[in-house]
């Protein structure tokens, strides 16, 4: 009869241990490692916004005029996921760059998913595969979708970037932030 008892409330301490468990594999608010990389394609600036007569002269003439891919420098760190305030569904997500800076931006989460607010702003470095190549400030902003303990999001960047002492305007981006939960 005790026998019968004990294994009872061990049954039933289990139910409620278990009960109470969360799958944080599908909470997207926490702590992560993340990675962010990608490219960028850039204009000149000057050349942003001309007809495509005006091109081909310059073309004929023998200025490049054609958009170039160039590589984001990479960034790694701590990102938080921090739910802003009574309303469900807002986060504040801070990014803690371990060479770089420390941005902040809005979103909203709405189950596994997550939207990036824009208007944020952030320095963002170029590179050659090799070297440092140029800087800028950009705009950005993104959605994701967490899978199981990962994170990824996808960007979008707006701004410029000067190369070479020459101002370059993003006219596309293919920028990937992929962060794991710790």
């Amino acid at each position: 009869m005790k026998n019968r008892i004990v294994v009872g409330v061990v049954l039933l301490c289990s139910l409620f241990l278990t009960s109470c468990t969360k799958d944080k594999s599908q909470t997207i608010a926490g702590t992560y490692t993340y990675k962010t990389s990608g490219t960028v394609t850039l204009l000149p600036s000057q050349l942003v916004g001309l007809d495509d007569a005006t091109l081909a002269m310059y073309r004929a003439a023998g200025v490049a005029v054609d958009p170039v891919v160039v590589g984001l420098y990479p960034e790694q760190g701590q990102m938080n996921v921090l739910k802003d305030g009574d309303s469900e569904g807002n986060v504040k997500i801070t990014f803690n760059d371990l060479l770089g800076n420390a941005d902040v931006t809005s979103g909203r989460v709405d189950g596994s998913s997550i939207t990036l607010e824009s208007g944020h702003v952030k320095a963002a470095q170029l590179t050659d595969g090799t070297d440092k190549i140029g800087a800028g400030i950009v705009a950005f902003s993104g959605s994701g979708k967490k899978y199981e303990d990962v994170l990824i999001i996808d960007f979008q960047y707006q701004g410029k970037f000067t190369v070479s002492g020459v101002d370059m305007t993003v006219v596309a981006s293919d920028v990937h932030c992929v962060a794991k939960t710790n």
